[in-house]
């Protein structure tokens, strides 16, 4: 095991090395330091020769930020040294090192930073394809629209020619457009739903429509002799009457069954029979009732497989991504500027495979002259044979970095591959297998307590043919010596219920604030899922701010509330708009009351539409969910959604003043799909007093002062033993300070948990026995708590739990819509002035019973 030492003049950045950097070894500061170095140094001689490339944009975003701020911070400490002989120069550089001419150096890198290549390997892999085959790759055939445009413009011309009927039955297409319609206003039309997936992989679809007629020549003739011993009045009857012996569904089948009769006796096959979903729902043998009575109608068509033909013929999600999957074909076929991101992957590889690949090899050798391959623990075989073809050669003259951590692989589903991983560091000589051995992150004593805890289930991994992946235990640097008279470094508590383990986790907090000045903000609460979230949220009485790596926007309404809203701001002579809006979940009113008081509705809208043009977007947001918020807040989400609305119209006011332009990045947004990867930083909160709460998997990378780790006692399926203990890894080790693991008492509901699989690879029988171990043995390192949670609760000066108060407006004379028609007449709705201060609280669309907020 070699340690690297970016400060050591004896350790050498030239040539090709493996470097493994675990959790909190400063591996971020380590790529921009060995940057720092090959320019300082002369190894490259501009910033256009780096090639960093890693996993995420938000990491890019990151690593250019770190990279800009350490050039200028050198900057200005050479620019000391030219004045000052005292200042020191770094170690590895030279005594009497020409620090006018390092300067230099420094500074024209620093003012060509922007053209240093720093992407995620899609970028990368789209930057070879646009750079060095634009002909064959991205022919723009429409120059004056932009990507989603043109891809808007092929989707409309592929539904236009009735392209679908090559794969899917006018009935299955008939459904799908049941499923997407395109009359209402509060669903995705299809064609929005196709735009927003059409990047998506398809790894299932119908079978083609050959196999599906073969399969009814099939079935029809031997039922169709069968039915007709029968008379088709007694089958029907049959049929009607079996209804009763089965569950009442939500919608009657009569009428359907009397069709798929008529279609069964008639001697000519007919794809409609496959066509019948809600008579199979309804016979569908999960809704037998225990009066269950058989008949001799019905015996027939389940000795067959109808059902399962009908289910296949019928199944939404598969004639969508049927559709869907011709859709890719066709977009492939017409439009060639379209590739998928990992597509784009697969393209680059076999680009660089080809025999006429020399030149670009070449051409890219020559580029680049220090490649940094960052979060390489999670890449897959295909980005492992693009970078050993540039890059991992005798070819390439230039220096390699390969940096990673295998503990720290847990994206498994985005295709991370460990054995690429260790098949990569094989191909490295041991003497160029490095290592970052010090931790700057946890305080020496929690540092001690993690190397503890994975010291007993080293190895992580061990697959065939390859050395097995081990925990090395760190050094700890911090000189952070953090003790708390409660807890040791490293607590374990136990607890019964959800509610149980939120009051723990509050009091507990609570605690660490108010007696060591922690704030909240500096602490977060790691889960598995959303769904563990929101139940922690709900328990909990200090505030929450639920963030991820991925915005979960996918998981409320936020998006379509904040669409909606806008659009009846800026429209408001658009009834339609507003209606839309007032029977959401932002007002929830009825529709009664919508119709019959549209004067009202109008006119606090056209109010709206003024105040926004005056006081700006998020303004405006606060002004009317001052008056209206209590409606959304009494949703089960209504406190996240109202966070997420928030954060998403401040976003939009950073990107432009204007609300027609802020209007447009809304659309354009919804059209793309791009939510996630570009407003990930929307669920998450900077409020220093607002505690934090992510999913282990997006908390890689980060730390907080102080870790709760509930999703370690989350009980989940299909993950292997090797997967548990890594995530396990990622979540003690983003804690600073302090570490709190829970331990259910009731054994049962978590048979395959992080720290079950972890007790049972060390031998024990139980948690709570090993972690009365750990107390007894190791005092100074661990503890655990006796399960008293109301104790507890009462032995800490708690303050009350934080509110959300809303303070309505004044009451002012109302305008009725009558008494400005005049006025809107004459002027138009952009010149329009009219105050929200005059607009009344009887004529706001909040019902009597919701308006006092202060009671």
């Amino acid at each position: 095991m070699q340690p690297f030492d970016i400060f050591n003049p004896q350790t050498s950045i030239k040539g090709k090395y493996f470097l493994e950097a675990s959790a909190g070894t400063g591996k971020t500061f380590t790529i921009e330091q060995i940057i720092l170095r090959a320019i300082l140094e002369g190894s490259v001689s501009h910033a256009e020769q780096i090639l960093a490339v890693t996993f995420t944009n938000a990491a890019t975003n990151e690593l250019k930020i770190r990279i800009h701020n350490n050039l200028k911070q050198a900057l200005g400490q050479l620019k000391s040294s030219l004045t000052n002989a005292v200042d020191s120069l770094p170690p590895y550089l030279p005594k009497d090192a020409n620090v006018k001419q390092l300067y230099m150096k420094v500074r024209n890198a620093l003012s060509t930073l922007d053209r240093m290549g720093i992407f995620t390997i899609h970028g990368f892999c789209n930057y070879i394809l646009q750079q060095h085959c634009p002909a064959d790759h991205f022919i723009q055939n429409h120059a004056s629209l932009t990507h989603s445009q043109t891809i808007l413009h092929y989707i409309k011309q592929y539904l236009s020619q009735d392209l679908w009927e090559k794969v899917l039955f006018p009935e299955q297409w008939y459904l799908l457009l049941a499923r997407y319609p395109t009359h209402t206003r509060y669903s995705t039309s299809l064609i929005e739903k196709l735009l927003a997936s059409y990047t998506t992989d398809v790894f299932e679809s119908l079978p083609d429509l050959s196999t599906t007629l073969s399969c009814l020549q099939e079935w029809h003739p031997s039922i169709y002799k069968k039915v007709i011993t029968i008379p088709k009045e007694e089958f029907l009857d049959q049929l009607l009457n079996l209804q009763h012996s089965y569950r009442k569904q939500s919608f009657s089948i009569s009428k359907d069954l009397q069709q798929f009769v008529d279609d069964l006796y008639n001697p000519e096959p007919s794809v409609k029979l496959f066509s019948f979903s809600r008579v199979a729902e309804t016979f569908h043998p999960k809704n037998r009732l225990a009066r269950y009575q058989s008949c001799p109608a019905f015996n027939l068509i389940e000795e067959t497989p109808w059902l399962q033909y009908t289910e296949q013929f019928c199944n939404l999600d598969l004639i969508f991504y049927t559709v869907l999957s011709d859709l890719q074909v066709y977009l492939k076929t017409e439009y060639t500027p379209w590739i998928s991101p990992d597509e784009s992957i697969s393209a680059v590889e076999n680009l660089i495979k080809s025999e006429s690949s020399e030149r670009l090899l070449l051409s890219l050798r020559e580029r680049f002259q220090l490649v940094l391959i960052d979060e390489f623990q999670d890449t897959d075989s295909k980005q492992w044979n693009i970078f050993s073809k540039l890059f991992a050669t005798k070819d390439f003259s230039g220096s390699l970095f390969l940096i990673g951590d295998p503990k720290q692989s847990i994206y498994e589903w985005r295709n991370a591959d460990l054995p690429t991983y260790l098949k990569a560091k094989s191909t490295f000589p041991v003497d160029d297998q490095l290592h970052l051995l010090n931790n700057y992150r946890s305080s020496p004593k929690l540092m001690q307590g993690i190397n503890f805890l994975f010291n007993k289930c080293s190895p992580f991994l061990e697959i065939s043919g390859y050395s097995p992946i081990e925990y090395y235990p760190l050094s700890p640097q911090s000189t952070d010596d953090f003790c708390s008279d409660l807890h040791s470094p490293i607590h374990f508590f136990p607890y019964n219920t959800v509610q149980d383990q939120a009051n723990w986790i509050t009091n507990t907090a609570r605690y660490l604030q108010q007696t060591y000045n922690i704030p909240l903000g500096h602490m977060v609460i790691l889960v598995t899922d959303s769904s563990q979230a929101f139940d922690l949220i709900t328990h909990s009485s200090i505030p929450l701010a639920f963030s991820k790596n991925k915005s979960i926007f996918h998981l409320t309404e936020t998006a379509f509330l904040t669409l909606i809203l806008l659009e009846a701001i800026l429209y408001p002579e658009q009834y339609e708009k507003i209606q839309r809006v007032l029977l959401s979940s932002l007002f929830r009113l009825n529709l009664n009351d919508v119709i019959e008081n549209k004067e009202h509705y109008s006119a606090y809208f056209f109010a709206l539409h003024s105040y926004i043009f005056s006081h700006g977007l998020l303004a405006t947001f606060y002004h009317c969910m001052t008056l209206q918020g209590e409606a959304l807040l009494q949703t089960p989400q209504g406190d996240l959604i109202f966070q997420e609305m928030e954060k998403l119209f401040a976003y939009l006011e950073s990107k432009s003043p204007y609300p027609h332009h802020q209007l447009l990045y809304l659309h354009y947004f919804a059209e793309t799909g791009l939510w996630e990867e570009n407003l990930s930083f929307s669920s998450y909160s900077e409020d220093e007093e607002v505690m934090k709460m992510t999913t282990i998997h997006a908390s890689k990378g980060l730390e907080y002062d102080v870790v709760f780790c509930p999703g370690l006692d989350k009980s989940k399926k299909n993950k292997s033993s090797s997967e548990w203990i890594r995530e396990m890894y990622v979540a003690c080790t983003r804690a600073k300070k302090q570490l709190f693991i829970p331990i259910q008492n009731t054994q049962s509901s978590r048979q395959n948990s992080a720290w079950t699989n972890y007790v049972r690879r060390i031998g024990y029988s139980s948690i709570f026995e090993f972690a009365q171990y750990l107390a007894q043995q190791h005092p100074d390192l661990f503890s655990l708590s006796s399960y008293s949670p109301s104790s507890h609760m009462t032995s800490l000066s708690l303050v009350p739990p934080d509110t959300f108060t809303l303070t309505p407006s004044s009451s002012e004379p109302m305008f009725s819509f009558s008494s400005i028609k005049s006025m809107l007449d004459e002027t138009s709705s952009h010149e329009m002035n009219i105050s929200l201060s005059e607009i009344t609280e009887s004529s706001l669309p909040v019902r009597e019973k919701n308006r006092n907020f202060n009671s």
